[in-house]
């Protein structure tokens, strides 16, 4: 029987099989998992990465690695490759291992309602399990709203998020500040005593933490997964328009909104305003950010819209919206 603690090579050897090595990213609602992710495939160091995620339009890859985008499939020019998980992420899975040449590493960005516990039974129960080999799975978490999950509705999916990292990505510690750091921390050994902590401001953090030898994830630490048949809390809707918004009456029904809507992010168009500005909210944190001009493409708005399941009334949230427009 294999180690089950054993590194990937060693695991290889020993099996006698060319099995893919799988790192999950998760983390819960905007605690920056893209970010991460964007960072881990700029750092490069000449391995054949593959990355899967939900929706190309939430990885924010620097244009310059863009090579061609074809279906589900992006080729960056690094020699990474990053697909779609539109339905089963087994499937996606098996795609990636069926391509030539096969990648050497695979990254996951889990959605931030997934449960990464439920995600490695998913895994042990499928028919790809003797072709992986689960090397770390990294959870990261927002200092500065970690402690909001307290007594809330997501309490224990944001539990079992921490429960399941091998290695916790502490996030915007600077912004934090030292005592709401140590506060979270407190929280993270809590709930996973064994669990290795790497505090960063930019949810960046080097290649060789997450993914090399050096890694701090792989220490005698992997809890044996339990499938929580549970749905997560939350609900989500896309709200679309070609009407300019005014900027004003968007900012105060968002401020509105702060019990409503926990997580928003997409690409408004703002009336008199000439470029696309970017625009993410995670509790009670808002920015707008300018991006480029809209050039040939027509001016639109896009928003994803994430809240708890009691009180998010999608119709009222329309016609708030639709009201900005008017």
């Amino acid at each position: 029987m294999l180690n089950p603690l054993a590194r990937y090579p060693e695991v290889q050897k020993a099996s006698g099989r060319n099995m893919l090595p799988i790192t999950l990213i998760g983390g819960f609602l905007g605690a920056g998992k893209t970010t991460l992710l964007n960072s881990l495939l700029m750092q490069g160091d000449g391995r054949r990465l593959a990355v899967l995620v939900n929706d190309f339009g939430e990885l924010n890859i620097d244009a310059k690695l863009i090579v061609k985008v074809e279906g589900q499939q992006m080729e960056l020019a690094n020699g990474c490759i990053c697909c779609s998980i539109r339905d089963d992420l087994v499937a996606g899975v098996e795609n990636l291992l069926a391509s030539d040449p096969p990648p050497e590493q695979l990254l996951i960005e889990t959605s931030g309602v997934s449960d990464p516990i439920n995600i490695l039974c998913t895994f042990q129960q499928s028919k790809v399990r003797r072709r992986i080999f689960l090397e770390n799975v990294v959870t990261v978490v927002d200092a500065v709203h970690a402690t909001d999950a307290r007594d809330s509705e997501y309490d224990e999916l944001f539990q079992r998020q921490i429960r399941g990292g091998y290695m916790i990505v502490l996030n915007r510690v600077s912004v934090a500040g030292p005592e709401q750091v140590q506060k979270v921390r407190k929280l993270i050994t809590d709930l996973s005593p064994a669990a290795a902590i790497f505090e960063t401001d930019d949810g960046t953090v080097p290649l060789a933490v997450l993914l090399g030898d050096s890694r701090l994830g792989q220490s005698a630490f992997r809890p044996e997964p339990v499938m929580d048949p549970r749905s997560h809390p939350f609900e989500s809707m896309v709200w679309r328009s070609d009407k300019p918004l005014k900027r004003i009456d968007f900012m105060r029904t968002m401020k509105e909104l702060a019990g409503t809507v926990y997580r928003a992010k997409g690409f408004i168009n703002f009336r008199n305003y000439p470029i696309t500005t970017l625009y993410q909210k995670v509790g009670s944190f808002e920015s707008y950010v300018d991006g480029g001009a809209w050039g040939v493409s027509t001016p639109r708005t896009e928003l994803v819209l994430i809240g708890v399941t009691t009180g998010f009334d999608r119709e009222k949230l329309t016609g708030l919206l639709d009201a900005c427009t008017a």
